[in-house]
């Protein structure tokens, strides 16, 4: 999913939408999964070249992925969709579902941990530490950590809480840019990825792998190239209706079983399971790091109580 905030952000993506043939290659991979650029040169009776220049637009937006592989024919890049839904929010609009709040944590501002190597903890100066030493998750300077990564255990996070008096508390969303954590890096590499407020569980996200074909677009020079670069940016929302990821429901978690009252603690969970089905561990990106130099982002939406709403 690509999720836009504001819709001045999408200035790549509207550019690569703005074209017969890209909007071709985009369906030809909805019809038939992967493919290679010889398939679209022939396919839209263009060179090679203009091929390579549309796919470039499709990958710089977002839209597919690109990965090499080698055969019987030499190396050839293979696309595939990345993305099965467009979210753009126009903030500018005036918003008629009540009060919106919104909130940024950074990936080092968690208030409880359990890591398992591989692991570590990095910002954008320096890794904190050695690799794969779970102590390095209690330094002091892990407040500025711009990325961390481990194989099973989880973070948590303390997310504020702006409900009110005489308020009720109708959606919460979260965004955040995540892949797996492969020993050295694999762009297939499945993990159950689950997420949870106050114990309770939202959902499972399936990560596919941890992504190493290019640099990371906010990434420090100095970062290794045999980690990880960048992940996937999701949208995690939970309302009356239930829990959704990228748009898609994930179950009938619904906000009003989530224990939230006013001046009580919100608490966000990312984990992989000990005996998760596919433990491929989590890589989280935040400021400095990946492609979208932000940590965790919260939005709340807000309305009147029931008790208010009845006088």
């Amino acid at each position: 999913m690509i999720y836009l905030k504001d819709f001045k952000q999408g200035k790549l993506l509207y550019e690569a939408l703005d074209s017969d043939v890209r909007l071709g290659i985009l369906e030809e991979l909805l019809n038939k999964g992967e493919l290679n650029l010889a398939y679209f040169a022939r396919r839209f009776n263009v060179s090679n070249g203009a091929i390579t220049a549309h796919v470039k637009k499709l990958f710089e937006a977002g839209l597919i992925d690109v990965t090499t592989s080698s055969g019987i024919r030499g190396t050839q890049k293979i696309c595939s969709l990345a993305t099965d839904k467009i979210i753009v929010e126009f903030l500018a609009l005036p918003r008629t579902e009540g009060r919106v709040e919104s909130a940024h944590i950074d990936v080092g501002h968690y208030v409880g941990f359990e890591v398992h190597p591989t692991c570590g903890i990095a910002t954008r100066e320096k890794v904190l530490g050695r690799f794969d030493d779970p102590a390095c998750f209690t330094y002091p300077e892990r407040v500025n950590a711009g990325i961390l990564w481990l194989t099973w255990g989880y973070v948590e996070y303390l997310v504020p809480n702006y409900l009110t008096k005489g308020t009720c508390l109708k959606e919460l969303c979260f965004s955040l840019e995540i892949a797996s954590e492969a020993p050295g890096y694999a762009a297939v590499y499945p993990s159950d990825v689950h997420f949870s407020v106050n114990g309770k569980d939202l959902g499972v996200f399936l990560s596919k792998g941890e992504y190493n074909d290019r640099s990371g677009t906010c990434n420090p020079a100095w970062w290794y190239g045999n980690l990880g670069q960048y992940g996937k940016k999701i949208l995690i929302t939970v309302n009356g209706d239930g829990t959704s990821i990228g748009g898609v429901k994930v179950s009938e978690t619904r906000i009003s079983d989530l224990g939230i009252t006013e001046g009580g603690q919100i608490r966000f969970r990312v984990s992989v399971p000990e005996d998760a089905e596919h433990r491929g561990g989590f890589t989280l990106f935040g400021k400095g790091f990946g492609d979208y130099d932000e940590g965790i982002e919260c939005r709340f939406v807000f309305g009147p109580s029931e008790e208010e709403y009845a006088d």
